[in-house]
Order: structure tokens, then C-alpha cells, then sequence
């Protein structure tokens, strides 16, 4: 069973990566058995450097460019790209390349068995100590509040059908709570191992100082949504909203 879709990738001054990034997107995605007909948007978000620039200049007959006018965040560059998605599934990686469009085959193959959302998971990660400290230390704070359940809910790479973002609210910061944002709905998800790789270009655009507290300020807005979310489901037999079976 073969899907047509929409790979979302939100860039920031990644300059270093997009030939590369373009390459690689392409080269994969016209040899998965699984993928009939794809397209790539890239959001640039608001980039300083040279980017948007390169985007144009590498861009295949299936790329298409969304040019944010200012730097809003990741999350308001992945939420233009989803909107803009031509296609019912949509696929999201990072312009980083630390995870490979390799993996959309096998998120694709459980996708198929009836989910509506496949995260990855990261494998022997080849990220900077910093960065694997302060990922633990959100892991647990996260599963405390919202007692969750996701091994790796930050994970860049992931497939989706856009009916899962058709009602959601894309605040600041969602795309790092997304398969738990999906899953209050009651659209099944479902998470799979991929492989991560180490940056060899460019530079991460996050701070230990930038994790820890942003992901602090978010937290607080999703643990809000859970319980609104958990009362409108108490409320479904008097006209609250339903879950989906």
C-alpha cells in the first residue's frame, strides 16, 4: 500500500546542510516502495544567513519553499509547512540531518497498520552530553506532570495524518508535545525505533539555558490542555466533545 507525502523539514541558517538535505530528501524518497508521490516543504524560518538563498538554488520539481518573513520558532515554521501540506500524510525530520528520511519506510509501514501517528524513537544517540542531560531531565519532569508514556516524544521524525492537526492548537512550542497532543484526541499512535546520527554540519540552535526553560513555560500550557481536553471528555454526554474510538 503506497501513500502520497508531504515532508515537512523547518530550517533556520542552516546553509551548511541544504544541498545535502535536499539530495538525501529526494534521493530517498523516490526509491521507498512505499511512497507514490511526495512532495518536500521547506519552511525557512526567517533565516540570516545564506538558506533561503540555497534553498532556491537546490531545489528539485518537488521541493516547495515557504519563507517565513522573521525567525517565529520551529514550531510556527513545522505548523506552516502542515498547513501548506498538499498531501493527507505528512512526514516531519529536521534539517539537521541527524535522523535519515531512510526511516520513513518502516514509520510508514506501521502507519499502514491502522495508526494515525508514528513517532520515532533515537537510538544510541550521538548527541552532545549537555544536551543527552537536559533531554533526561525534561523526559522525567514531563512524564511526572503529564503522566505520559512516550519513550522519545521529542524525536524529530515522525508520520502523521493531517486530520491529527486538523482541530489541534499550535501554541509556541507544541511540535515538542505533538504525539501526546495527537493522542488526547483519541487518534491511535504508535512509536518505532530510528536511527540518529551527529551533526556534521552547522550549528544546533538550542542552549541547555533554552531547553530547560522553554520546555518548562510549555509544560505548563500542555498540562493545561490535558485537563481541559480530560474535562470535555466527562462532558461528552451532555454536548462535550467526544473521543474518537
Amino acid at each position: 500500500m503506497t501513500s502520497n507525502i508531504s515532508v515537512v523539514v523547518p530550517l533556520y541558517n542552516e546553509e551548511d546542510n541544504v544541498e545535502r538535505l535536499i539530495g538525501m530528501l529526494s534521493e530517498s524518497l523516490e526509491k521507498n516502495p512505499l511512497v507514490d508521490q511526495y512532495e518536500i516543504l521547506c519552511v525557512d524560518d526567517g533565516s540570516t544567513d545564506t538558506t533561503l538563498e540555497l534553498l532556491g538554488r537546490f531545489a528539485t520539481g518537488h521541493t516547495r519553499i515557504v519563507a517565513l518573513p522573521r525567525n517565529a520558532g520551529q514550531s510556527t515554521a513545522i505548523a506552516a509547512g502542515m498547513r501548506a501540506a498538499r498531501f493527507e500524510t505528512i512526514g516531519l525530520i529536521d534539517g539537521d540531518l541527524q535522523t535519515t528520511p531512510d526511516d520513513f519506510e518502516g514509520l510508514l509501514r506501521v502507519l499502514a497498520q491502522g495508526y494515525d501517528f508514528v513517532n520515532g524513537i533515537r537510538v544510541d544517540r550521538h548527541d552532545a552530553l549537555a544536551k543527552r542531560i537536559s533531554s533526561r531531565i525534561a523526559n522525567r519532569l514531563r512524564r511526572k506532570i503529564l503522566g505520559d508514556t512516550f519513550s522519545d516524544i521529542g524525536c524529530p521524525l515522525k508520520v502523521l495524518r493531517k486530520e491529527c492537526i486538523d482541530r489541534m492548537t499550535m501554541f509556541d512550542s507544541f511540535h515538542r508535545y505533538l504525539p501526546y497532543l495527537v493522542r488526547l484526541q483519541g487518534f491511535r499512535v504508535a512509536e518505532m525505533p530510528v536511527r540518529h546520527f551527529s551533526r556534521v554540519a552547522g550549528k544546533t540552535k538550542y542552549g541547555l539555558f533554552d531547553r530547560v526553560w522553554i520546555g518548562l513555560q510549555s509544560l505548563y500550557v500542555v498540562s493545561w490542555l490535558g485537563r481541559k481536553y480530560i474535562g470535555w471528555e466527562r462532558g461528552a454526554g451532555s454536548g462535550g466533545r467526544e473521543r474518537r474510538p
